[in-house]
């Protein structure tokens, strides 16, 4: 009997992965033919862990097929999420994660950091972890995350700079709260986080990070680091060790207010768990290994692109961006149009007009400013910065 076309992912969600990567390939195969799948930025990325995936415990991976439709799917793609429910590629990517072994997958990607480890180190600078937030009082008791209300931790901080040590907002189940277990535990003064605001998701399946917090706190991760629980669309916490989020859940009590946005509500709670003056966290020092910053150079000679080289012409009458590709002798081999600066360098990549990789940079940065000429009719001169038209 024919099998339905997302059955693969049905059996998947009932629990039994008894799957292979043949069977994922189709189903990606048959998620590209649904329309709305076909414009989404989340399938995008889940074929994106698809392809970069070349072999797992030493079985092939379909790419080839994936990334023609990858091409595509980023060719047209128009926006990054509609909160649909069930949302078949997130399904995927978590598929890929829990089937095959953590670390034969994660090997064959270069990695440029360490992961998180504990130690007796003291922390010399906190936060550890960068990200929009606002540092208050850092002997305070008090964590404040608004989620999805990205308008809250300004006004909040404000209001309350004394009385908390660290105020910013999350909006993903994964790499936000991350973040969040890493500053709270290396300092040992926290012990309330509270969440305000709204939660992703709106109802829909969207990436609920305050529901995953809540998920995280009560029931922790799994071996291969998912949130047990959690109803995100991937809740995975790939940066972080067992160790260290049993330390976040020992270490913090979590104060559920999901929801609500008022100020003064708002601000009447945080004076009642700053007053409770609870003593800092008895347990061992913690540190948190994070990547070698690696301070950006400019290149010491210039490369040409063997490929050739661009010059990019907005019209604005047209409301059209033209790129002539030309040879490095100067002969014209092709002209690209196009309205926007994705769709122009997906097809100059995609056509195999480029080859170096700072030239990909430059021309991605040199189309986009010439897209804000058409929409914001900010001067446009290939090859200065923006705005700007003569030389100092």
């Amino acid at each position: 009997m024919k099998q339905n076309p997302l059955d693969i992912l049905k059996i998947y969600n009932s629990g039994n992965k008894k799957l292979s990567v043949e069977e994922i390939a189709e189903d990606l195969e048959k998620i590209s033919q649904i329309k709305k799948c076909s414009f989404c930025g989340c399938f995008a990325d889940t074929l994106k862990e698809f392809t970069d995936i070349t072999e797992v415990n030493g079985k092939p991976i379909l790419s080839e097929r994936a990334n023609v439709i990858r091409n595509e799917v980023l060719k047209n793609k128009k926006y990054d999420c509609l909160g649909c429910n069930p949302c078949y590629p997130a399904d995927i990517s978590n598929l890929l994660y829990e089937l095959y072994n953590v670390s034969e997958v994660e090997k064959q990607v270069p990695s440029y950091g360490c992961s998180s480890e504990c130690s007796t180190e003291n922390t010399t600078k906190w936060p550890v972890e960068k990200g929009k937030f606002f540092v208050g009082n850092k002997k305070s008791s008090v964590a404040v995350c608004t989620l999805t209300s990205t308008d809250l931790p300004e006004k909040i901080f404000k209001d309350a700079t004394e009385k908390i040590a660290i105020v910013g907002y999350c909006e993903t189940e994964n790499i936000g709260i991350e973040k969040i277990v890493k500053n709270i535990i290396t300092n040992s003064n926290i012990r309330y986080l509270i969440l305000f605001g709204k939660d992703s998701g709106n109802g829909k399946m969207g990436h609920l990070s305050g529901q995953a917090i809540l998920s995280l706190q009560s029931n922790g991760i799994s071996e291969n680091g998912k949130i047990i629980g959690a109803k995100g669309k991937r809740p995975f916490l790939r940066n972080i060790t067992l160790e260290l989020i049993k330390r976040f859940q020992s270490q913090v009590e979590i104060v559920n207010l999901i929801g609500t946005t008022s100020l003064r509500e708002i601000q009447n709670v945080i004076n009642v768990y700053h007053t409770k003056n609870k003593s800092s966290f008895s347990g061992n020092t913690v540190t948190v290994s994070t990547n070698k910053i690696i301070t950006a150079q400019n290149p010491e000679r210039l490369v040409l692109d063997k490929k050739g080289f661009f010059l990019i012409i907005p019209q604005k009458d047209e409301k059209k961006i033209y790129v002539e590709y030309y040879s490095n002798n100067g002969k014209l081999l092709q002209t690209i149009e196009g309205t926007d600066a994705a769709s122009i360098y997906y097809t100059i990549i995609e056509k195999g007009f480029i080859s170096v990789l700072d030239h990909a940079a430059y021309l991605g940065k040199e189309l986009t400013k010439a897209e804000y000429f058409l929409k914001y009719n900010i001067p446009f001169i290939q090859d200065k910065a923006l705005g700007k038209l003569v030389d100092e």
